[in-house]
């Protein structure tokens, strides 16, 4: 279950509402763990009840951030297209301006 208490928002925008955070293609994944290893953020787990690599904590990924992408030796993590997730954001922008 994702842990989303003390979440901090994002520039004033709320971290709940940027949809910015990896998804595993579970064809691809191995789960040999690197990522779990390598994210400092707390965002990968190891299941106990199946022993497979999942997103556990999705919002506590870092906006912009995709450094375990590369760490994956099968490829296997993806993140939100770049020119999309900067469309999504600017309309966030739009209903929360940043502070003057």
């Amino acid at each position: 279950m994702a842990l989303t208490k003390n979440l901090k928002d994002y520039l004033g925008i709320p971290r709940l509402l940027i949809p910015w955070f990896p998804t595993i293609d579970e064809e691809l994944c191995t789960d040999c763990g690197l990522c779990v290893n390598a994210c400092k953020h707390g965002i990968y787990a190891i299941s106990d009840e199946t022993g497979k690599v999942v997103v556990a904590n999705p919002y506590h990924c870092e906006v912009y951030c995709e450094s375990c992408r590369f760490q994956c030796p099968m490829d296997a993590i993806s993140f939100p297209d770049r020119k999309s997730f900067k469309l999504a954001f600017k309309e966030l922008r739009q209903q929360y301006p940043p502070a003057a």
